[in-house]
């Protein structure tokens, strides 16, 4: 429809009490054209991916969550054998899939352009989305000076560029939220199936999405109940509402009943801590968890403030759909209380958790707005006002906050031209891919065929997107764990050299051996983060065969003992990477970014590329 207020002149926009409203409209008084709409996505698109490019790109502040994301998007198209299984089944799956069509095309991955532009796209949508359910408040002309400050807001422009799956659920949500506004003036059934099917699919990007489904079920009935509708009614309202989320969830249930032998493998709150973060965040206390979840709503300071306006318009006609809102940012801090509580840390509330209630915040004042007729300009001015105080209050977030993922270096990068290459940023990062750089190129310059690397790619993710090339590797995706960690145990004579991550799987299964000290294994080269070893043919270790121990040993067993170093191989928690910068779904790693670097670095001579530097930086 042209307009995004409907065609029908209704003289009161909320439908009467009573009243057949299957299939109403909204009074046509605040048109939004497909043109305004299709200016704000082409617009917002070309400045966030510029801004992206500039950060991303050129200043080097990549988001670690987003690189492993983008790895196992690449795996889908590219990898030997390609696997829709890469996606991994530890991590919300949607937020990977949706980078899928982004890494069809190698050079988008190897360049690293896929974060940016997949963002920036996702991102401009969610800017038009929020313009339309402004507009289906009846807010006019004012409605664009809140786009705008919303898109200018430093968290939002950072999960604009930056790749994570946070601008995915961005356009979800915001559709969804549009939807909700719009339904709770018309009741038209499309608009609550339309909420229904986004925030169905935001649950597979983050869960606490299947929390707010659950909530808005028993928010509709309670409006259709406000407005006197009939039983049947409420309950074929409610039961079209819950489907998609049934449908999608249980979806989910399924594949990891059928792939993993566990229905609720999914259920995994407990990985926090972003990759390659450093240091242990503090003990859980519910005291400090309140504290930090209510701090990090100062995002968008209006989100604390609507709260109670919120409540108070309860009573008035159409209050139901208000307590609706305010139960959504309810329900997001109680989100980060109870996944700290899980995690065991106050660590794992982190900046973006405060972003899905910035979006509920929105989306009642665009009520409110609605709501009080005679105060519309009052509210209006009032939105703008507190979007525009927000951005200083964001900024001093992003730069003091504790529990963050390269935030800060954004703030750095925003306002500068420099490099951010090898600096530090609150969280115990250090920022940029130096490392990972020059370990693709090195292996890039082997000569090597499909899957004679082995690398645990839950840890090496970077080095494999810069190469482009993950058919180089046989890693855990290849043909699963069980297969990966047999290799892992006797690699010799089946891979020719193993890429190495100082904490991931193969440097537990062989301490010792980025430092030269196994036997089988000579380090090529080396550098803070990885090694790369070449494997030997035979395995020193065997114990010899008939045919060279002589005529005494004929009855000798050709079976290879494991090494003397061998150690217990556990399976890592990061298996599927870990989330999104510090969000929900991250692994605890201690002492990896910028740690000191193991031994190894001579290279292989002049027959073999030479080896990459040592550097100190990440």
């Amino acid at each position: 429809m042209e307009a995004a207020t409907g065609t029908m002149g209704r003289t009161h926009g909320l439908a009467e009490r009573g009243e057949d409203a299957y299939e109403p409209e909204m009074a046509d008084t605040v048109e939004v054209s497909k043109w305004e709409t299709l200016a704000i996505f082409v617009v917002f698109s070309i400045v966030f991916f510029l801004f992206g490019y500039k950060v991303v790109i050129d200043q080097h502040v990549v988001v670690f969550d987003a690189l492993d994301r983008l790895s196992r998007a690449l795996m889908v198209w590219h990898n030997d054998p390609p696997k829709l299984a890469a996606i991994g089944f530890t991590l919300p799956p949607l937020g990977t899939l949706a980078l899928v069509p982004f890494a069809l095309f190698r050079d988008l991955v190897s360049s690293g352009i896929a974060l940016p532009l997949s963002s920036a796209l996702f991102a401009a949508g969610a800017l038009a989305f929020l313009d339309r359910m402004f507009a289906a408040a009846e807010m006019g002309f004012l409605r664009l000076g809140v786009v705008l400050l919303i898109a200018v807001n430093p968290m939002f422009a950072f999960y604009a560029v930056n790749g994570m799956p946070e601008s995915f659920y961005f356009l979800l949500v915001a559709f969804a939220m549009f939807c909700m506004v719009a339904w709770s003036r018309t009741l038209s059934v499309r608009y609550l199936i339309g909420t229904g099917l986004a925030l169905s699919v935001a649950a597979l990007v983050r869960y606490e999405f299947i929390a707010w489904t659950l909530l808005l079920a028993f928010v509709f009935a309670a409006v259709l109940a406000q407005r006197d509708r009939d039983g049947d009614e409420i309950q074929g309202s409610v039961v079209a509402f819950l489907a998609p989320i049934f449908y999608c969830v249980g979806l989910w249930i399924f594949f990891n009943l059928i792939v993993l032998g566990e229905p609720f493998a999914w259920i995994d709150v407990t990985r926090t801590e972003p990759i390659f973060a450093t240091g242990p965040g503090p003990d859980f206390s519910f005291g400090g968890a309140l504290t930090a979840s209510l701090e990090i709503q100062l995002i968008f300071p209006l989100t604390l403030v609507i709260f109670p306006f919120l409540l108070f318009s309860a009573f008035r006609e159409g209050g139901a759909a208000s307590v609706g809102f305010a139960l959504l940012i309810l329900v997001n801090i109680a989100w980060s209380i109870g996944s700290a509580a899980i995690a065991g840390s106050v660590d794992a509330i982190e900046l973006k958790d405060a972003l899905p209630g910035m979006l509920a915040a929105l989306a009642g004042l665009a009520w409110l707005h609605y709501l009080f007729e005679n105060m519309r300009t009052i509210v209006a001015i009032g939105t703008i006002a507190g979007a525009a105080i927000a951005l200083p209050f964001a900024w001093d977030q992003m730069k003091n906050y504790p529990h963050q993922n390269l935030e800060q270096a954004f703030t750095r990068a925003a306002l500068s031209n420099e490099d951010q290459e090898g600096t530090s940023s609150r969280g115990g990062f250090t920022v940029g891919i130096r490392q990972e750089r020059d370990a693709a190129n090195f292996i890039t310059g082997l000569d090597t065929g499909e899957g004679d690397i082995l690398t645990d790619n839950s840890r090496t993710f970077g080095v494999i997107d810069i190469t482009g090339e993950p058919e180089l590797f046989f890693d855990r995706v290849d043909e699963g764990d069980d297969e990966w960690e047999a290799v892992l145990d006797d690699p010799f004579g089946q891979v020719q050299y193993m890429l190495i991550e100082r904490s991931d799987l193969v440097a537990d299964r062989y301490p010792g051996i980025e430092d030269d000290e196994v036997d089988g294994f000579e380090v090529v080269t080396s550098n803070d983060r990885y090694t790369v070893v070449r494997v030997a043919e035979e395995n020193p270790n065997a114990e010899p065969t008939a045919s060279a121990a002589g005529p005494s040993n004929a009855g000798g067993s050709e079976d290879t003992e494991t090494p003397a170093t061998e150690t217990d191989t556990t399976e890592s928690s990061g298996t599927a990477a870990g989330s999104a910068a510090g969000g929900t779904g991250g692994e605890s790693v201690q002492g990896v970014a910028g740690g000191g670097g193991g031994g190894g670095g001579a290279g292989l001579g002049s027959a073999e590329p030479a080896p990459f530097d040592r550097g100190t930086g990440n």
